[in-house]
């Protein structure tokens, strides 16, 4: 008789509908209440991360509602301006076509 490890299918389970997330968007959230076990959650984000090649933080939130994880990759050369620039794009809208001129033109 084979013995199934159900704990290690259940966080293969949670770990492969995480990847994608995690290594489109870096960071991932849950619902406290939707979660069967926060520490299971947990456990398989950073299994997660580590299929990404990555290690991962994980926390719960401070009112205990949500919990998280985020991708601890190296940053990028302009990878923080780009980041930068979305935030300024989403708080301020586009920024307008500008073009530098010399007067005597």
């Amino acid at each position: 008789m084979a013995v199934i490890k159900l704990e290690e299918r259940v966080l293969d389970s949670i770990a492969r509908r995480l990847v994608p997330v995690l290594g489109e968007r870096g960071i991932v959230t849950a619902d406290v209440a939707e979660v069967d076990s926060v520490e299971r959650w947990r456990r398989a984000a950073r299994r997660a991360g580590r299929q990404l090649g990555h290690p991962v933080r994980t926390a719960v939130s401070t009112d205990g509602t949500m919990v998280w994880a985020v991708l601890e990759r190296p940053v990028q050369p302009g990878e923080q301006a780009e980041a930068a620039n979305r935030v300024a794009t989403m708080i301020f809208g586009p920024r307008p076509f500008v073009r530098a001129y010399r007067p005597d033109e």
